[in-house]
């Protein structure tokens, strides 16, 4: 059901350990382009511009991910920005700072900005309800009091609302309008409603940013990629970004890679404010920079919003225990400090920044393959190394083991991927990070290269793993379908639902199969981050 992305790290300092895959490949190692000089002069960032001219050409071909942009902040102002690897593998096309790429969810972040301008101009009340502004759409009826989603609990994903992520549709495929996009016309990702007490806990929503893009689309009068662009992105010198795209924006983007290293379909939205920014490496670093304090007396906002506005942006809102605030996630780094920021990804590309208000230092990052989160966490590991003294505790700088499963897959079967996880667990444990996500990505990928029968042993070991997680048993309800094993299907759907009795996906597609003596084909979108 949720195809939610891996949010896990590789360690800076360990060996390189294979976890004896069969069938180990890599890609193609890219000519090393000559390294740019650092734009700082400070000893400590070109100590650290050192680390990443080395680490990162490394950990592209380890992952199997073909490129990436990497940008250093440093005192507010961009210190280094350098692409690595490949835009285009079959073009031999490298990566440059005007290269193109998807940034995921990194878009509301940039969205936010937008919704605040219009709180600043006084069109929007950060406290009122959206039901006021609205006119081509309502949230459906609900047990919940719609008066309280409001624009402050939209951008802090505070107003209870449901759809966690979008997995885009193809480019053959007629996008819907935002009304039918809100009503659930999302390739299978459900419908935007009510399902919790508004600002009583904090619930990731992309759905809530589409209602935002819809707000914005009232308020002003004109399409939402149109304001961005007008309001936002141009202003702040953001060139090479936009949340349309258009032919321009289509011939300087990258390729986009699955996590076998195939170029696969660059996904389309309608909901833009929640996934459909595309940029460059360049003008992402801008953006980063631009929320905090620069040289010469440059104030956070640059212009485009007060100040005032940026400090309530990066602080923690109401119900989201400290660690989200409007439109920027809030972490905590080894020394005690929070950095504020966001990561993002779709089909076939990752990205993440973070920065540091109080001290203006920060990191920006792309890339253009599905296992790009394993890229950019090093990369934030690294980095948080050098500015803190320590690493991020716990497991956030061990390697995904789904890099290892992943390449096992790439030449061999299901079973023998089983094998290698089971291996890596049992006896390099102290160098791989688990967790449920891995393996559910894992196996959509496998759908979607129409390897059910191998989908269904990933699925399989990932319920034996986490039995009591809802959805291992609902995506592998959906593998067990589309191998035509009905009864299977309905037993996994059933303990889906006995887990989590509000997964609405599991109801819907028992109630489809208890009605009909043939299977339902179930959706297999491929996965999403929020």
């Amino acid at each position: 059901m949720y195809r939610m992305t891996v949010l896990s790290v590789l360690t800076v300092t360990a060996v390189w350990i294979s976890c004896g895959s069969p069938g180990g490949r890599s890609i193609e190692q890219p000519p090393k382009a000559a390294a740019p000089a650092p734009v700082s002069s400070e000893a400590s960032t070109g100590k650290l511009i050192d680390v990443f001219e080395t680490l990162v050409p490394r950990i592209l071909d380890d992952a199997g991910v073909p490129g990436a942009g990497v940008a250093v902040v440093h005192q507010g102002r961009i210190v280094y920005q350098r692409g690595f690897g490949y835009a285009d593998k079959d073009k031999k096309q490298m990566v440059g700072d005007t290269t193109g790429f998807n940034i995921g969810s990194i878009s509301k972040t940039v969205a936010a900005w937008g919704v605040m301008k219009l709180v600043e101009d006084g069109k929007l009340e950060l406290d009122a309800p959206v039901s006021n502004y609205l006119t081509r759409w309502q949230l459906p009826k609900s047990e919940h009091n719609a008066s309280g989603v409001t624009v402050r609990r939209l951008l802090s994903h505070t107003a209870g609302l449901s759809l966690h992520g979008y997995p885009g549709f193809g480019p053959e495929d007629t996008l819907p309008s935002l009304e039918e996009s809100l009503s659930g016309k999302t390739n299978g990702a459900g419908s935007v409603e009510l399902i919790m007490a508004p600002g009583t806990e904090w619930k990731y929503s992309g759905g809530g940013y589409t209602l935002a893009q819809l707000l914005v689309e009232e308020i002003t009068g004109v399409p939402f990629a149109r304001y961005m662009r007008e309001s936002v992105l141009r202003p702040l010198g953001m060139k090479n970004s936009d949340y349309d795209l258009t032919a321009e924006i289509l011939a300087s983007s990258a390729t986009c890679y699955d996590g076998w290293g195939n170029a696969t379909a660059n996904p389309r939205f309608t909901a833009q404010a929640a996934a459909g920014l595309h940029t460059t490496i360049a003008d992402l670093a801008r953006f980063a920079a631009a929320g905090l304090s620069g040289p010469a007396g440059a104030r956070p906002g640059r212009g485009v919003l007060r100040p005032e506005s940026i400090a309530l942006m990066l602080a923690a809102a109401p119900a989201t225990d400290g660690e989200y605030g409007l439109g920027y996630a809030i972490d905590s780094l080894p020394d005690g400090s929070k950095s504020t920021g966001h990561g993002g990804a779709n089909r076939g590309w990752h990205a993440y920044f973070t920065t540091v208000a109080k001290t203006g230092e920060g990191i920006v990052v792309t890339t253009n393959g599905d296992n790009g989160s394993a890229v950019h966490m090093q990369i934030r590991c690294a980095w948080t190394k050098w500015l803190t003294g320590s690493f991020p505790a716990g497991d956030r700088c061990k390697k995904p083991v789904l890099l290892p499963v992943v390449r096992a897959l790439s030449s061999g079967s299901g079973e023998q991927a089983r094998d290698v996880y089971l291996h890596c667990k049992n006896n390099l444990a102290d160098q791989y990070f688990f967790s449920e996500n891995q393996l559910n990505r894992v196996g959509y990928q496998l759908l979607a290269h129409k390897r059910v029968a191998d989908a269904i042993v990933i699925f399989q070991l990932n319920v034996s793993e986490y039995p009591d997680a809802f959805n291992t048993h609902d995506s592998l309800g959906e593998a067990y379908l589309l191998a035509g094993k009905r009864e299977l299907s309905l037993a996994s759907y059933r303990k889906s639902l006995e887990l989590n009795p509000n997964n609405e996906h599991a109801r819907q597609i028992i109630e489809k199969l208890d009605s009909t003596p043939s299977p339902v084909p179930a959706n297999s979108a491929s996965p999403d981050p929020g």
